[in-house]
């Protein structure tokens, strides 16, 4: 049996866990695989996402983590992975430099992966990314970008250590029995058949900016479009809520976290991201599945994936620059918006799709 452990601090509400969840389920179908997912922190169903994700045949793990620096768990991790013996231990945001000890201590034979999620700079703190170059460095652990942007600033982070690039992969979007239902809740907001539906999947953070949705979306007010807006926040981003609910326009609706996030998918009709930084969005693939057209900030992979054959790039991250997109994409003809869709679709089934990525990295579990 070849043992697979992927490890995330928790399953929060990200794209990253979500990417974690469809990677260990991908390998799940696999002959001869025993997959792992270990959470840091205890799972917490109204904090996180839901179980039911997870394909039954993946076995779940919390370690019981404390916020903040909590020491107790380089030895959790190091006496759980020794009991599950893996052949591969696959990491993800700050769960990689909670391995350390134990990847100095379990000599055994076997694969380290680091997945960097984001511009290195923000993928690790100071003292993580100086640990991180050093088990780079000896060869300890392997780390893999996921777009060109992301390999660019991790070259030059950690230097030439850095070698492998796997794009994100995600699930197509397909619909769930709540479909109708959603699509009467998302006709209950529009003005009429023609209004455009803009759809907004993220958390509510600083980075992911939908402040500068707002601020366009004020400036719309005299066309048929609305933006809806699906994610939740931490407590340290209330104020950030709490400011954005408070001024909101009223073409922006704001509808929380949503477990079938695919049926508003199949109800937008452009998908809006107005991040100041990113990695690679797995809401953005997702997107790409289900031929809702693309209207982004030029931050991250994005700009490798949001050509002019794909959908529409703001020139900067200014609200004259993500206007002026919006309203590309709003005059554009029909004509041109099916070209688009048929193309993001194709460009999802050759380079995005979840089978896509878990044969990637499968090859790089298999490498010498």
């Amino acid at each position: 049996m070849y043992k697979i452990v992927q490890m995330v601090p928790a399953l929060g509400w990200g794209g990253a866990q979500v990417f974690c969840i469809q990677l260990c389920n991908e390998f799940a179908k696999k002959e001869g695989y025993e997959v792992t997912l270990i959470s840091m922190y205890h799972h917490d169903p109204q904090k996180h996402l839901p179980l039911s994700m997870l394909d039954e045949k993946v076995k779940f793990i919390t370690l019981g983590k404390k916020s903040g620096i909590d020491p107790s768990m380089f030895l959790k991790i190091y006496k759980t992975l020794k009991n599950i013996r893996p052949d591969v231990v696959h990491t993800h945001l700050h769960a990689g430099y909670y391995c350390f000890y134990t990847y100095l201590r379990l000599k055994y034979p076997y694969k380290k992966i680091h997945t960097l999620h984001n511009l290195a700079k923000q993928d690790a703190p100071p003292h993580g990314r100086k640990m991180f170059k050093y088990f780079f460095k000896k060869n300890i652990i392997e780390a893999v970008t996921i777009s060109e942007e992301v390999h660019k600033s991790a070259l030059e982070e950690y230097g030439t250590y850095i070698k492998t690039l796997i794009p994100n992969g995600s699930d197509e979007v397909k619909p769930t029995a709540a479909l109708q239902k959603t699509t009467e809740k998302i006709n209950s907001l529009k003005k009429d058949s023609r209004t455009k539906v803009l759809l907004n999947v993220a958390r509510i953070t600083k980075q992911k900016n939908q402040k500068l949705l707002l601020d366009v979306m004020r400036n719309l007010t005299g066309e048929n479009v609305i933006a809806v807006i699906l994610g939740d926040y931490v407590a340290d981003d209330k104020t950030i809520y709490d400011e954005l609910i408070t001024n909101k326009p009223s073409n922006v609706y704001f509808l929380g976290k949503v477990a079938n996030v695919s049926d508003y998918y199949l109800n937008a009709d452009a998908f809006v991201l107005t991040s100041i930084f990113e990695g690679l969005p797995i809401s953005l693939l997702e997107a790409l599945s289900a031929g809702v057209i693309p209207v982004c900030t030029p931050v991250g992979g994005i700009i490798n994936i949001v050509t002019k054959d794909i959908g529409f790039l703001s020139d900067d991250v200014s609200e004259a620059s993500f206007l002026q997109a919006l309203k590309n994409y709003l005059h554009s003809n029909e004509t041109i918006i099916e070209t688009l869709k048929s193309n993001e679709k194709q460009l999802y089934n050759k380079e995005y799709s979840m089978q896509s990525c878990a044969d990637k990295y499968n090859a790089l579990y298999h490498s010498a």
